[in-house]
């Protein structure tokens, strides 16, 4: 960083200095907005830090879009006057006029001199520069493009674009279909007559995208690209094109066009197909969300994070809704809880409704069992999914009767630590093979010295994950659910 800087007062004030180069050969000659953009960001050189200098900023004071503001800084590197260094993010180096001014190149006299004639003729409305026709010969000596077959290029653009339509425009088109092959008249005529045969299905685009007016060069060209290119048929473009209706036209649906596709998905009734899909996912996402209580502005980020996961793995609406519903009669009330809740149930294999709903009801009344022991030794909370572990493991690992483990929380309520007295009760009637209530009552055999429980001067408080495992150390490691 510099010790010496303008003040802002000296910035505002100062001024930025243009090559006259540049007003005379390159101003009159660009397109409408071009010179704005490279005086712009002239500027911004010359002033590095008093101003935001972000192409964000940038397309906000210009009032211009972030890629058409690329394609014109990439048509002034083409003239010679800038350098990209990076187009992501954007980095454009200014380089000097003088060094970018090449010499003019000599063309025998009257080599083009019925071309200038012809050329003048079609801009009846204004008068062609010097260096505009400096640049037609360069494009037709480059190209290879005829002098018949440049002013029908001309011609063309000047029907699209009007009288007051500029070279560059004129030579993209010239350079582009060049590369398509096209450099007699005849190449020409086949090229228009490809552009006339289009005009119908063009017609037919306009109307599903809610458009009027006439299209132009660049949007025939699109139509080519999807056609031709990429495979789509007309009925798979329309179809997309409704979807897109007053939605940003031809750019819109060129984006859609190109997900579909990267999507491989090519006709309209897999299109079709493909969108009823999309409803779907997104009304079950929103019926999801409102099961368990929760709200987001994008469910995109929900479909491809969650719910087409769930709906891959076999999970129909019915199961995914009664599994919502379960989550928050239990307290889970976020996706990400949901999501590990979905996962349980496909590791053990339920991912039926039916299957699903019996084991929400077992669980219902495991719940209840578990209520009347914390309600038994004191404590007052929600049930957990520690407290469903603890229970699983006495009941299925340990073969605990509920009479028992009733009988256990019976013994730990004058416990300081109840969860802690049962579990340690419950695993020494596990090791001498004690399972039911009958037998430990006649059994002996307890838990020494139960820490006595003072109402007066303790509260019940709950524990973390870690600090559970280390106090229940004889409870398997417990899969916690995200709540």
């Amino acid at each position: 960083m510099s010790f010496c800087k303008f003040s802002s007062d000296y910035l505002m004030e100062s001024f930025t200095l243009v090559d006259n180069l540049f007003m005379n050969e390159y101003l009159p000659y660009a397109e409408e907005g071009y010179s704005k953009v490279y005086l712009y960001g002239l500027y911004l050189c010359t002033n590095p830090s008093g101003r935001d200098n972000s192409l964000e900023s940038f397309s906000k004071v210009l009032d211009m879009e972030e890629d058409k503001i690329l394609s014109i800084f990439k048509y002034w590197q083409d003239e010679g006057l800038l350098e990209i260094i990076s187009t992501n993010p954007l980095e454009v180096r200014y380089l000097s006029i003088k060094g970018a001014k090449q010499p003019p190149k000599k063309y025998s006299s009257g080599k083009y001199a019925d071309f200038n004639v012809e050329a003048q003729r079609l801009f009846s409305t204004r008068q062609i520069m010097p260096n505009e026709y400096l640049q037609y010969y360069d494009i037709m000596e480059s190209t290879k493009i005829q002098p018949d077959a440049m002013l029908m290029i001309i011609q063309y653009c000047i029907n699209y674009k009007g009288t007051t339509v500029r070279y560059p425009y004129i030579n993209a088109v010239a350079r582009n279909w060049a590369r398509e092959g096209v450099h007699t008249v005849e190449d020409v005529e086949a090229k228009l007559n490809e552009f006339a045969a289009l005009d119908d299905d063009m017609r037919a685009v306009m109307r599903a995208l809610g458009r009027k007016g006439n299209t132009d060069i660049e949007e025939k060209q699109m139509l080519i690209k999807w056609t031709k290119n990429w495979g789509f048929d007309m009925p798979s473009v329309l179809f997309a094109a409704k979807q897109c209706k007053n939605k940003g036209g031809f750019k819109k649906l060129d984006l859609l066009l190109d997900e579909y596709y990267r999507m491989n998905i090519y006709t309209e009734s897999a299109m079709r197909e493909y969108v009823t899909e999309r409803e779907h996912m997104y009304e079950l996402s929103k019926k999801i969300n409102k099961t368990i209580g929760v709200y987001y502005e994008s469910l995109d980020y929900i479909i491809e994070t969650y719910v087409a996961p769930w709906l891959a793995k076999g999970f129909d609406d019915e199961a995914l809704l009664d599994i919502a519903k379960y989550c928050f009669t239990s307290n889970v009330k976020t996706l990400q809880g949901m999501n590990s809740m979905v996962q349980h149930f496909y590791k053990e294999g339920f991912v039926t409704s039916d299957a699903i709903r019996e084991y929400i009801e077992r669980q219902i009344q495991n719940d209840e069992f578990i209520k009347k022991v914390l309600a038994t030794v004191g404590i007052n909370r929600y049930v957990s999914q520690n407290d469903r572990e603890f229970y699983r493991v006495w009941c299925t690992e340990w073969g605990m009767s509920d009479d028992l483990i009733l009988y256990a929380a019976e013994l730990a309520s004058t416990s300081r630590f109840p969860m802690q007295f049962m579990n340690k009760q419950l695993a020494k009637w596990r090791d001498s093979h004690i399972t039911t209530l009958a037998q430990a009552k006649k059994s002996t055999i307890s838990v020494d010295n139960p820490l006595p429980s003072s109402s007066k001067n303790f509260t019940e408080r709950e524990y973390t994950k870690e600090q559970l495992d280390s106090i229940f150390n004889k409870v398997p490691d417990i899969e916690d659910y995200d709540i």
